[in-house]
């Protein structure tokens, strides 16, 4: 072989085992091989189903029926709200319990968790949010004919239960403020923490604690339905909880279009039509009530879609 063939059988062979885009001996642009081609737009999680982590068994928010098996409350209105405006292809609801909601985010097995989902520094280190679309105070539920319960003083010696994996429960790394009811009930004794509110509420109504301990507007949801609980009056512990959509992180451009979608939701009257239909008689006891849990939205620019 003489050597302008070898040096031609050489180039051609190189062209083939690397497959470059460059012009090889006929001039023409090799294919690329599969995962060597230039990074392209990540896909939108609105392009394919969308799965969704919500909680079945907190009344007022969204609340699974047995019976007809369809759902209803505020965070139902707000999904439904979304897909009007975002257009998903398909939208599935699936149950999570508080501690699971950042895990399904990372490991992609849900792209968005609408659960009553504070949000925090510490929760933002490993997803985003887009919101607020609620904001409320922490407080007590107990059973309706209890008085003994007036303010943090007097909950010294009271079993206490709360939900594993929110900001109320006395371990969360999920808070800012460290250990929650050293901080804002020190007297108190706290009940094993439980899956879900409804198993804490099934005991409070039992009379094997004696009271429930989370975010006042959830407390809500549960009196709404059972007429021997109620939400203890002009208590009102920590700092405003502010209810963002979960996102993973890394997906800013669809983060961004959650956020666009919240801050039309908070501007129009669906805000308001939602709360008065699932929260009726908190909306009758309290004339004010859009201006204790609707957030402003311009704070939809001060939360949603950190850089971090």
């Amino acid at each position: 072989m003489s050597p302008i063939t070898r040096l031609a059988a050489t180039a051609t062979a190189l062209c083939g085992a690397l497959l470059l885009t460059a012009a090889c001996a006929d001039g023409k642009d090799a294919p690329e091989p599969p995962g060597t081609s230039a990074p392209s737009e990540r896909a939108s999680i609105f392009d394919k189903g969308v799965n969704i982590a919500v909680k079945f068994d907190q009344p007022g928010f969204n609340y699974k029926d047995n019976r007809t098996q369809k759902y209803a409350g505020f965070e139902n209105d707000l999904a439904n709200f979304l897909d009007g405006q975002l257009d998903f292809p398909d939208m599935s609801p699936n149950d999570e319990p508080s501690w699971r909601r950042e895990e399904v985010l990372v490991k992609d097995t849900a792209q968005l968790v609408i659960a009553t989902y504070s949000i925090t520094e510490e929760r933002e280190r490993k997803i985003d949010f887009a919101g607020p679309y609620f904001e409320t105070r922490q407080g007590l539920l107990v059973q309706a004919d209890d008085t003994s319960i007036t303010s943090r003083e007097s909950t010294a010696g009271k079993l206490v239960c709360t939900v594993r994996g929110s900001v109320s429960a006395p371990d969360s790394s999920t808070s800012d403020t460290g250990d929650q009811l050293a901080e804002l009930l020190p007297e108190a004794r706290i009940n094993d923490t439980r899956s879900n509110y409804s198993e804490c509420v099934d005991l409070l109504r039992k009379g094997d604690i004696d009271a429930v301990w989370t975010d006042q507007i959830v407390l809500h949801g549960f009196a709404e339905r059972h007429d021997d609980v109620r939400v203890v009056e002009g208590l009102e512990i920590g700092s405003p909880q502010l209810y963002g959509i979960g996102i993973r992180d890394g997906r800013e451009e669809d983060c961004e279009r959650i956020a666009e979608a919240l801050r039309e939701f908070l501007a129009s009257s669906d805000w308001r039509d939602s709360f008065e239909s699932h929260f009726p008689r908190l909306a009758e006891e309290d004339e004010q009530f859009e201006q204790h849990y609707k957030p402003d939205p311009s704070l939809v620019d001060d939360y949603s879609c950190s850089d971090d």
